[in-house]
C-alpha cells in the first residue's frame, strides 16, 4: 500500500511548465514504479498460475499495468511516430490519465477502504 501511495504522490508533484530535468526525474520514478508492479504481477501470476485472472481485482491489476506498459513506450516515441498512430497523441493522455487508477488498488488491498 505504501508503494500506490508513493506512486500517487509522484503523480501528484507534476506541474505545468516543469523544467526538463524534473520531468526527467519524475519519468525515472514512474519507470520504477511501473517496474515494481509488473514484478507484482508476474509474481501473482507464477504463484497463482491462471486462476490469478479469477479475481476482479487482479484483472483490474493487470490492466492498469499493461496500460502503463504500454504508456511507457507511447513516450519513448517521437512526434513524428505519435503522427503516424490514428489516435496516438489522444491515447497516450488517456494512459496517462490510467495510471491514477492506481489508487483503486488501494480499495481492493483494504476492505475497510
Amino acid at each position: 500500500m505504501a508503494t500506490i501511495i508513493l506512486n500517487i504522490v509522484q503523480m501528484a508533484v507534476s506541474f505545468q511548465g516543469m523544467p526538463a530535468w524534473y520531468l526527467g526525474i519524475l519519468d525515472g520514478i514512474n519507470y520504477i514504479f511501473t517496474v515494481i508492479f509488473l514484478a507484482e504481477a508476474i509474481l501473482k501470476i507464477t504463484a497463482y498460475g491462471w486462476s490469478y485472472f479469477g479475481t476482479a481485482w487482479n484483472k483490474f491489476d493487470f490492466f492498469v499495468v499493461c496500460s502503463s506498459l504500454l504508456d511507457i513506450v507511447m513516450d519513448q516515441m517521437d512526434a513524428e511516430q505519435m503522427e503516424t498512430l490514428a489516435v496516438g497523441p489522444q491515447l497516450a493522455k488517456i494512459l496517462r490519465v490510467l495510471r491514477v487508477t492506481r489508487v483503486l488498488r488501494l480499495a481492493g488491498k483494504n476492505e475497510g477502504l
